[in-house]
């Protein structure tokens, strides 16, 4: 907890992450409208939290100092006023198409490990599942905006940040995600 603590104080690229969650801003709301939640010590999950700024999206992050961020689709009205309206009218906008790689996907194929354990000569099956997945979406799908990240345990994340991606109804979310399933069979 100290760690994290001096993590959220010093490290933290508080400003990057607020300009790209904010898309250039061309919406004034947009980051307002993005839904945060936080998992807490002793896996406390607080959910609906939004920020108007990028100070107030720091203040609460030093403040509770969570274990982990997780980021939830963009509302149509602030997600920690929620409650102040009809669920009718609470309605996700916009949402990242996130592509999620484990390492357990390919236990049948290591020798190496198994189940959640990873090892230098595990790394080569996550290698070439970005080649194939990051080559699917740009050339395939026209996708151009993306960011691969290390999921913190067992793989990798693939946010799929265009704007006609984040546009996609969750059908539509569903089908390419089968398609790029079909692919690699």
């Amino acid at each position: 907890p100290y760690l994290l603590k001096q993590y959220y104080e010093r490290l933290f690229p508080y400003s990057k992450f607020y300009r790209w969650l904010s898309y250039g801003n061309v919406d004034k709301n947009y980051f307002q409208h993005r839904e945060f939640s936080f998992t807490l010590k002793d896996d406390v999950y607080r959910r609906f939290l939004s920020f108007s700024t990028e100070q107030e999206m720091k203040d609460e992050i030093i403040k509770h100092c969570p274990y982990k961020i997780d980021l939830g689709a963009v509302y149509s009205t602030k997600p920690r006023d929620h409650k102040k309206i009809k669920s009718s009218e609470f309605i996700p906008q916009e949402r990242e198409l996130v592509f999620d790689i484990d390492m357990t996907d390919y236990d049948d194929l290591r020798t190496c490990c198994s189940g959640t354990a990873i090892c230098e000569r595990c790394w080569p099956f996550m290698t070439y599942a970005i080649k194939v997945v990051d080559a699917a979406l740009r050339e395939d799908f026209g996708f151009g905006h993306l960011m691969w990240v290390f999921s913190g345990r067992r793989g990798v994340h693939c946010w799929v940040c265009d704007k006609r991606a984040r546009s996609l109804p969750g059908g539509a979310l569903c089908r390419c995600g089968v398609s790029l399933d079909r692919q690699g069979q």
